[in-house]
């Protein structure tokens, strides 16, 4: 798992170096948490702000979101690199993006932009206006007193 954890961490910090100005760098620690006492399996994150590693649960809101967008994609490019030809085509992400900021929201479409470059669709479910006005190709569901209609846009 350690490894594997490694591989994913990578993945993950290549497109962290895009997100605010490349500012954080995640690490695994070797400490031992909980009762089984396995070493390897936490992450740390290296803020160049402060020039210190820290807990992935000091990160904002906003900033742990970006911070597991990129986790699952490197997870995505390891499990398929790995898994002899099979291939996920699709990735879907229910809100989130609601506790970010304009910056934050700009670093998460980039983020999802390399996803939809290197490996198929991604899906947001949403309602931050933001992502409206820059995502073209999208499906609105608007409600109304007598049921709900679609307005799909390629």
């Amino acid at each position: 798992l350690g490894v594997m954890l490694s591989s994913v961490t990578i993945e993950a910090n290549r497109l962290l170096e895009n997100v605010h100005g490349g500012r954080y760098k995640l690490f695994r620690t070797l400490d031992t948490t909980g009762s089984t006492r396995k070493a390897g399996l936490e992450l740390e994150v290296f803020d160049s702000l402060s020039g210190e590693r820290r807990s992935v649960v000091s990160l904002s809101g906003g900033e742990k979101f970006l911070v597991a967008l990129s986790l699952s994609i490197g997870l995505s490019a390891v499990v398929q690199a790995q898994s002899g030809g099979i291939r996920l085509d699709a990735m879907f992400i229910d809100e989130g993006f609601g506790s970010l900021d304009s910056s934050s929201i700009g670093d998460s479409l980039m983020i999802l932009s390399h996803m939809k470059k290197t490996n198929g669709l991604v899906g947001i479910i949403s309602h931050v206006a933001t992502l409206k006005e820059n995502i073209d190709a999208k499906i609105e569901v608007f409600k109304a007193k007598d049921g709900s209609s679609l307005k799909i846009r390629v």
